[in-house]
């Protein structure tokens, strides 16, 4: 997205509420100026609100018309569910999961 400099995070949660409830808004701002960068990331609790967060490119935030695009995790995930229905399978699916206690054993994460 590009986005005004006067833009907040309150601003993006309404803006976006229009096509679904927003989990969280994530400003991207430089690391020494501290000033955000125009991009943020946006975040649906549902992900079939993604293509109507999409469809709102060029719609004026703050005067500015913003560029909404799919993040690429969100590439990643819909390459990764076209590849499963080529297949015909949804295979397992593999996460990592970290800081467990030395005393769980795999067979308890099973």
């Amino acid at each position: 997205m590009q986005l005004s400099q006067r833009v907040r995070p309150k601003d993006l949660e309404d803006f976006f509420s229009s096509v679904g409830k927003v989990r969280e808004v994530r400003l991207i701002s430089d690391r020494n100026s501290r000033r955000h960068k125009g991009i943020a990331y946006c975040e649906f609790t549902d992900a079939s609100y993604v293509p109507m967060a999409i469809g709102l490119t060029n719609q004026k935030l703050l005067g500015v018309p913003i560029i909404v695009q799919a993040s690429q995790a969100e590439k990643n995930r819909a390459a990764a569910n076209s590849q499963n229905l080529q297949k015909g399978s949804s295979g397992p699916m593999r996460l990592y999961v970290g800081s467990l206690h030395f005393n769980i054993t795999e067979d308890m994460l099973r």
